[in-house]
C-alpha cells in the first residue's frame, strides 16, 4: 500500500481542518452525520505532530466556526441526496479535498462521482480511501485539475457526460478564487450543465472582507489561506448565469438543525437548479421569473 503523503500547503490544511471538525461531530450525542473517512484521516494525523499542530492552530483561529462547517456539511448532504433521489447520476465536487461523501452517502446504482482537485491532493485522496478500507457507495473518479485553468477538458476525458443532469458542489472554494476566476468557473460549469442539473455552493458575505473578518483573515493568512472574494448578490449572480437559487445565511436557524453556527453572520449557502434560457440570452432569466429573495437572518 503506498505511503500517505499529506499535502502541506495552506488550502490543503483547510481540508484537513474540515475533516477534523467532521470527525468530532461523530462523538456528539445526536450527530448530524458521521464521516468514517474523516475519522481515519484524523488518526493518521496523530502520527504527524507538526501537521496536526498546524491544523489545531487553524482551528483555534476559526473559533466559533466549527459548527458552521458541520451545518454546511449536512446542508449539502441533504441536497445532494435529494438530487440523487430525483434521478441525477453524476456528481461533480470542485476542490474536493478529503471529502468523504463517496464512502458514507447512499448512492443509487450507476452513480458516478467526480472529485476534482490539484494533482497532489487527488493522489493523496485516492491513497487515503484505499488505505481506509472503506467501500465507496458509488463509482468514485478522481480528476487531477487546476480549477484556475482548463478543468473541463480533464473532467470530460474522465467520462463526464454534459448531456446528462449533474449535481455540482463547490464547498469552501469560491472565497479562495478571485471574483474573475469565480465568474469563469461558473460559466464553465454552466456550459456543462444539462437541464435538471443542480448547483450547491457556499460563499463569504461581503462584510468578511472588511473589518468584521479582519482577525480571521489575518490568522489564516499566516497559514497561506487567503480570502480573495466575497459577495452578497448570490441569487442575482447565479440567476444571470441561468440558475434559480435559494440562498440562506449561514446563521439561518432554518438550516441549523438547532445548532448555533457562528458568532457573527459570515457566509451564504445556496442550492440552485438549472433553468431554461430566455430568448436572446442563453442561460439568463428575466428578473420577473425569479423567486423573491429569501429573508436572511
Amino acid at each position: 500500500m503506498p505511503d500517505l503523503k499529506i499535502p502541506e500547503d495552506g488550502l490543503s490544511q483547510t481540508a484537513l481542518y474540515t475533516a477534523w471538525v467532521r470527525c468530532e461531530e461523530a462523538g456528539r450525542p445526536q450527530p448530524l452525520f458521521t464521516d468514517p473517512l474523516a475519522g481515519f484521516l484524523v488518526a493518521e494525523l496523530e502520527d504527524r505532530p507538526a501537521l496536526a499542530a498546524s491544523v489545531a492552530q487553524m482551528r483555534a483561529i476559526s473559533s466559533g466556526f466549527p459548527s458552521y462547517h458541520v451545518v454546511r456539511t449536512r446542508f449539502f448532504d441533504d441536497r445532494i441526496g435529494h438530487a440523487l433521489e430525483g434521478g441525477v447520476r453524476q456528481v461533480v465536487v470542485l476542490g474536493a479535498g478529503v471529502d468523504g461523501r463517496t464512502t458514507r452517502l447512499p448512492c443509487p446504482p450507476g452513480t458516478r462521482w467526480f472529485e476534482l482537485d490539484l494533482p497532489d491532493m487527488t493522489e493523496f485522496k485516492t491513497t487515503l480511501v484505499a488505505r481506509s478500507g472503506l467501500t465507496p457507495t458509488c463509482e468514485r473518479i478522481g480528476v487531477a485539475a487546476d480549477l484556475r485553468t482548463d478543468w473541463a477538458t480533464p473532467l470530460r476525458a474522465a467520462g463526464f457526460d454534459p448531456e446528462q443532469p449533474s449535481a455540482w458542489l463547490a464547498e469552501g472554494l469560491l472565497m479562495h478564487l478571485t471574483p474573475e476566476k469565480g465568474d469563469v468557473l461558473l460559466t464553465a460549469l454552466t456550459a456543462l450543465s444539462a437541464p435538471g442539473s443542480h448547483l450547491f455552493l457556499d460563499h463569504l458575505q461581503a462584510s468578511m472582507l472588511g473589518e468584521q473578518g479582519a482577525q480571521l483573515r489575518d490568522g489564516l493568512d499566516k497559514h497561506g489561506v487567503i480570502f480573495r472574494a466575497a459577495r452578497d448578490d448570490i441569487e442575482d449572480w447565479l440567476g444571470a448565469a441561468g440558475w434559480r437559487a435559494s440562498v440562506y445565511a449561514g446563521v439561518d436557524p432554518v438550516i441549523g438543525h438547532g445548532r448555533s453556527v457562528a458568532p457573527v453572520p459570515a457566509s451564504w449557502l445556496a442550492a440552485a437548479t438549472r433553468v431554461a434560457s430566455t430568448p436572446g440570452h442563453p442561460g439568463r432569466q428575466s428578473r420577473g421569473n425569479r423567486p423573491a429573495p429569501r429573508a436572511q437572518s
